[in-house]
C-alpha cells in the first residue's frame, strides 16, 4: 500500500455521521477516505456558501445520487508529519441537500454572518434596504363612504325577502 500523501481530521459530528450510514454506504465512504488521503481521488469543489469545500459522491452503485460527504484540503497542524490534511465535514443524504446543511452549520455558513465578497456586499445591501417608494405597511389607506356602502348595499339586494 502506498504512503498517504495527507494527514486526515474530522469535525466530531462528521464521525456520528458515518456510525449513521447504513453499512455498505459507510464502507464505500471509508474507501473514498482513503482514497482521499492518498491522493488517488478527486473531488468536485462546492460554490457558495461552501466554497472552498469539496463534495464526494458515496454512492454504492454507480449511477445513484443518495449520498455524500463535504471534505476540504487545509493546511496541517504544525505538529503533523504532513502539510496539508483532509478534513471531513459531514457524512449523509444528499436528499433535501441535508449533508450541505450539516456542514453549513458545522462551519458558520448558514447564514448571511460569513464574510461576502465585496462585489456582493451591495446586492447584499439592497436585497435587505427597503425601498423609499414602497408605501409603509402602518399608513392606512383612505376609504371612500361611496367604496364603504357599496358591499353593504349590495348585500342588502342579495338578501331574500320574506
Amino acid at each position: 500500500m502506498s504512503r498517504a500523501r495527507f494527514a486526515f481530521a474530522a469535525h466530531p459530528d462528521a464521525l456520528t455521521d458515518l456510525r449513521q450510514l447504513p453499512d455498505e454506504v459507510r464502507n464505500t465512504a471509508l474507501l473514498q477516505l482513503q482514497d482521499l488521503v492518498h491522493g488517488h481521488l478527486g473531488a468536485k469543489r462546492l460554490e457558495g456558501r461552501l466554497e472552498g469545500f469539496h463534495k464526494v459522491y458515496i454512492d454504492p452503485a454507480a449511477g445513484q445520487r443518495q449520498w455524500r460527504m463535504v471534505v476540504q484540503f487545509r493546511d496541517a497542524p504544525p505538529s503533523s508529519a504532513y502539510q496539508r490534511e483532509v478534513y471531513l465535514v459531514a457524512a449523509g443524504a444528499r436528499q433535501d441537500y441535508a449533508v450541505y446543511r450539516a456542514a453549513q452549520l458545522r462551519t458558520n455558513r448558514a447564514g448571511l454572518n460569513h464574510s461576502v465578497p465585496e462585489v456582493e456586499q451591495h446586492r447584499v445591501q439592497a436585497a435587505l434596504t427597503r425601498s423609499s417608494l414602497t408605501p409603509d405597511q402602518r399608513t392606512t389607506v383612505p376609504v371612500t363612504p361611496s367604496a364603504a356602502a357599496q358591499p353593504a348595499a349590495s348585500a342588502a339586494r342579495k338578501a331574500p325577502q320574506r
